[in-house]
């Protein structure tokens, strides 16, 4: 799921690239931030970014 959204991302990215201002042009950036968002979130949900893995218990004393 994650490598098929960042191939969306950037397929987005390239269509931006070619197509003239417009509508179609911002639809496409959007859809690139949006695939790029939900692929971090995939990644996020799955614990593989640093920091970001389950929590461990602390003792407070």
């Amino acid at each position: 799921m994650f490598l098929a959204l960042l191939a969306a991302a950037v397929l987005l990215a390239l269509l931006v690239g070619r197509l003239p201002r417009g509508a179609g042009r911002a639809l496409a950036a959007g859809g690139a931030v949006l695939a790029l968002v939900c692929a971090a979130l995939v990644r996020l949900r799955a614990s593989h970014l640093p920091g970001h893995g389950p929590r461990r218990w602390h003792n407070p004393r």
